[in-house]
């Protein structure tokens, strides 16, 4: 019967999408918990078919599988990343299971149809949990911004070694053409990336991606007026992409469009960014805070003085840029504001 060929073809491309994704989460991301429900999935759905393995072995024909041709003259199946990857076998796997339980209620095994649609449904779950080890996640807590305009003639590698010195957990550059060439910039930041590496800190560089790339760094960050966001994350999927937002609005279009984290604000006003928008006020954060579940900083105009009402009101990522930059000193400015911002988030 043609539904037996068409279950085979299904068992052994599940099967296989599922190996793919074991031998992923053993070898690659060395996580037992994942490995071990994979390898369960794979059993089971095999298991649903035990004993009828001749039978749809003998209807099997790969050499006059019409699809046979089209997948090999096809170039979509090209790979980007090992996430990448994961998300085609997934997507092969949930379609497989998907085609196994609507030919089972046709041949009236209807319990084994709704087994299969349970496995389908594990699968979902799988995706959601693998898939997040490749997601790489803005750090809680104190996030700077390097930009030497404001760093009273410290070089932006100075000043990154002492904020790593002071133990902040992300490091953006910021740095414009109009101050710097593009030599200068991919300079510095090859050497501020050397420097967060060995302290295993979040760096981010703002705008230029290229940098981001050819540095290493963990992130790239862009404005609303800057390249979009789908276009960004296209060029660098392998890194962590920031926007920055200014409203509930634009808040919830970048989440849409897969930002990795947002920058919320300004909160106060601020003069570190040249035609910047107005103050947003805490009210925006408040709404972040309760309805924006991807990660966010708080930033624009935030110092000490007024840090514990950011915290109060739910940040957990909250961007000091002035405050640290033009400190006298770098390192203990960063103890207060840690000081402040973990003696508020216990209470």
């Amino acid at each position: 019967m043609k539904e037996d060929r068409m279950m085979d073809a299904c068992i052994n491309r599940a099967s296989e999408g599922l190996r793919f994704l074991e031998d992923t989460a053993r070898l690659r991301l060395d996580d037992t918990d994942l490995t071990l429900r994979l390898r369960r999935l794979r059993h089971a759905v095999r298991d649903l078919f035990r004993g009828r393995e001749t039978l749809l072995v003998r209807h099997r024909d790969a050499e006059l599988d019409v699809g046979r041709s089209v997948s090999e003259n096809s170039l979509d199946d090209k790979r980007s990343s090992i996430a990448d990857a994961c998300t085609a076998n997934f997507k092969r796997i949930q379609e497989s299971l998907r085609t196994l339980e609507e030919i089972l209620k046709v041949k009236g095994e209807y319990l084994t149809a709704k087994n299969m649609e349970k496995h389908r449904f594990s699968v979902y779950t799988l995706e959601k949990q693998m898939l997040g080890f490749f997601r790489k996640q803005l750090p809680q807590g104190i996030y700077g911004i390097l930009g030497e305009k404001f760093s009273r003639g410290r070089t932006n590698a100075e000043v990154a070694q002492r904020m790593v010195n002071a133990g902040i957990d992300v490091i953006q550059y910021r740095e414009k053409l109009d101050w710097k060439t593009r030599e200068q910039m991919y300079e510095e930041c090859r050497e501020i990336r050397a420097v967060t590496r060995d302290a295993g800190v979040c760096f981010i560089v703002n705008d230029f991606v290229d940098i981001a790339l050819a540095v290493g760094a963990d992130g790239v960050h862009s404005g609303q007026e800057d390249l979009p966001l789908p276009v960004l994350k296209e060029l660098a999927p392998d890194l962590m992409a920031g926007i920055s937002t200014h409203s509930p609005e634009q808040a919830e279009k970048a989440v849409m469009q897969g930002a990795d984290y947002i920058g919320v604000g300004p909160i106060f006003e601020t003069r570190t960014k040249e035609d910047v928008c107005d103050p947003v006020g805490l009210s925006y954060l408040e709404y972040a805070v309760l309805n924006i579940e991807i990660p966010f900083v708080a930033i624009g105009g935030i110092k000490l003085h007024n840090l514990k009402e950011v915290v109060c009101r739910g940040a957990r990522s909250v961007c000091l840029v002035t405050q640290i930059t033009a400190a006298d000193d770098i390192e203990e400015t960063i103890s207060q504001i840690k000081t402040i911002f973990y003696k508020k988030l216990e209470t």
